[in-house]
């Protein structure tokens, strides 16, 4: 383990490794144990004396459980726990399982002062980033900019989560597009959607540039995504003048046909 020597732990399932100057990496594979919990806190222990800060990438998309051993050594020590998590600058929490993921964005709401970002697998580079300070925004990136070879057309994919800033982000993306009058159509590709966050919602970049586009867009075609988003997508159409058609991932060249005719 990095930083510092500790007594041996049996059958540890975790594994902690700096992977810059302030940030570290801990991974939690198979089932979290007693020995892992003690593990975890002799590190949070560790980064208090060493004056706290720093970023935190937490893996676990790799574990099966935990045991009430585990918990009871938790519980126990949440006074140094909760100090290391509050002295953190950057947490991202990693998870394959959408009972973490929820789990994470429920416990950062009710920490006052604590924000997880929380990343699907697909997402571990997204993740790694934000961590290591490579990205100014957490969830940057996740839409951007299709080359399809027709002016006429703006295409975008989108492929993660969300959040407020990117929503703003890619607003701003498609109204720049739009300010050629040429450019009246519209096509989203949703490779992998992680959801959204509501505080998106509250942005009035958001919802000026969604009306904005509304009432210069022809027609707009979705490809892929969840069902539900499709179905949603082409009943707004009734209260708007843009024609809006959804299709399947693998119709995108119909979807592009469709635009261009």
């Amino acid at each position: 383990m990095t930083g510092g020597q500790h007594r041996p732990y049996p059958r540890c399932m975790i594994d902690i490794e700096r992977i810059s100057e302030k940030a570290h990496r801990l991974v939690v594979i198979a089932e979290f144990q007693q020995a892992d919990a003690e593990r975890l806190v002799d590190f949070a222990k560790e980064r208090n004396q060493a004056g706290g800060g720093g970023n935190l990438l937490i893996d676990v998309t790799a574990v099966s459980g935990f045991t009430f051993a585990a918990v009871a050594i938790e519980l126990a020590h949440m006074p140094s726990l909760i100090r290391w998590v509050y002295g953190l600058d950057r947490i991202a929490i990693l998870s394959d399982d959408d009972w973490v993921r929820t789990g994470s964005r429920l416990e950062s709401a009710l920490l006052p002062g604590v924000v997880y970002e929380v990343y699907d697998e697909d997402e571990a580079d997204a993740a790694r980033a934000w961590v290591l300070e490579e990205a100014d925004a957490p969830h940057m990136g996740a839409l951007h900019e299709l080359d399809i070879g027709k002016p006429a057309i703006a295409a975008y994919e989108l492929s993660g989560r969300l959040d407020r800033e990117e929503s703003e982000r890619g607003v701003a993306m498609v109204r720049k597009r739009l300010v050629d009058a040429a450019c009246r159509k519209l096509l989203l590709v949703i490779r992998s959607w992680h959801g959204f966050d509501l505080d998106r919602l509250l942005s009035r970049d958001v919802l000026a540039g969604k009306l904005d586009i509304a009432r210069k867009l022809e027609r707009y075609a979705i490809v892929g995504g969840p069902r539900w988003l499709r179905r949603y997508a082409e009943f707004t159409s009734a209260f708007v003048k843009a024609e809006i058609k959804a299709f399947e991932l693998e119709q995108m060249d119909e979807a592009i046909a469709w635009l261009d005719s």
